[in-house]
């Protein structure tokens, strides 16, 4: 009876070490799970864990990035520029983006120099995937200022590339320059460009003409968004504040100004109220202040400081 009563107690004692140690084990396990979850999940906020996909936001045109295990199944996005809501994460990965801008400016005005002192139409078409952006762009005088009216003076072509790696952004292409109904010649340029994503967020792309100029421009930006109250759900809009300044080497100032030396070239303020009246429908009213720095530049250019202001239409699928 005894030895009965001591294996029976021992059955127990077993029994019982073991749904502790099953216990333990299960324990473990879901700790381990939480570990790894909680390491992809700082993996994909750092950017580590599977290839970012970038676009193109639809609403400010700025370009972010997307991490793959950055958001759940199904769950939308906000893009950290606008705060517009964008995508699901399966649209994200696969999206292959679609626009047209369509601005009306008072005059065109290009790095300081005044092409058309009348207003113009400026199209600009784009499709994006995966941080790769097509566009075409022109310029179509809209009064016989230049002798072309309902012409395209100017049609460029460009390819460029953006990301970021953390908040550093950066950007590369190609622009190709044709000047129909003019008789100028093409040209073309290589650029890039580097970004800060913090306060102001400060901007830098480089210029280089290599077809007909052989110099350089250099453009140096800040900008900063104004959240805007809400309308409604279906409006929402921001005001947006930029200054930039160019500067020009002694090749591009001798060409496109009679300028023979390096020099800031001229400074542009704008500021913009860009309206979401739709998931894809944007209407940006803006106006700028151009206005030429250098002194010899100033004696040589058509018209040295500018008000341009205008309004932009932008639809994006």
């Amino acid at each position: 009876m005894k030895r009965v009563i001591v294996l029976a107690a021992s059955i127990a004692l077993t029994v019982c070490l073991c749904r502790h140690a099953f216990a333990a084990d299960q324990q473990g396990m879901m700790a381990e799970a939480q570990t790894a979850q909680v390491a992809v999940a700082s993996d994909a906020e750092a950017g580590v864990e599977g290839e970012p996909v970038t676009c193109k936001c639809p609403n400010c045109g700025e370009m972010i990035n997307i991490g793959r295990h950055g958001q759940m199944s199904g769950e939308t996005m906000n893009c950290p520029h606008c705060g517009k809501e964008i995508c699901t994460k399966e649209e994200a990965e696969k999206v292959i983006c679609f626009g047209a801008d369509m601005a009306f400016m008072s005059m065109y005005v290009s790095r300081g120099m005044t092409t058309n002192n009348d207003p113009v139409f400026e199209p600009n078409l784009w499709v994006s995937y995966k941080g790769f952006t097509a566009s075409f762009w022109g310029n179509m005088d809209l009064t016989n200022y230049n002798g072309m009216s309902g012409n395209f003076n100017e049609v460029d072509y460009a390819l460029d590339y953006s990301n970021s790696l953390d908040k550093l952004g950066y950007s590369a292409g190609f622009i190709y320059y044709t000047f129909p109904h003019t008789g100028d010649n093409d040209t073309a340029e290589f650029y890039a460009g580097l970004g800060y994503d913090v306060l102001l967020k400060p901007k830098l792309i480089v210029y280089y003409d290599f077809l007909q100029v052989d110099g350089f421009y250099g453009n140096f930006a800040i900008s900063h968004s104004f959240e805007v109250p809400e309308f409604s759900k279906a409006v929402k809009a921001s005001f947006d504040l930029c200054a930039q300044v160019g500067m020009g080497s002694k090749n591009f100032n001798s060409f496109n100004f009679g300028c023979d030396h390096t020099s800031f070239s001229d400074m542009v303020f704008t500021a913009s109220l860009p309206v979401s009246i739709s998931d894809y429908f944007t209407v940006k009213p803006t106006v700028s202040y151009s206005t030429v720095l250098d002194r010899t530049i100033r004696t040589k250019s058509f018209k040295n400081d500018n008000v341009i202001w205008g309004a932009v239409l932008s639809a994006s699928l």
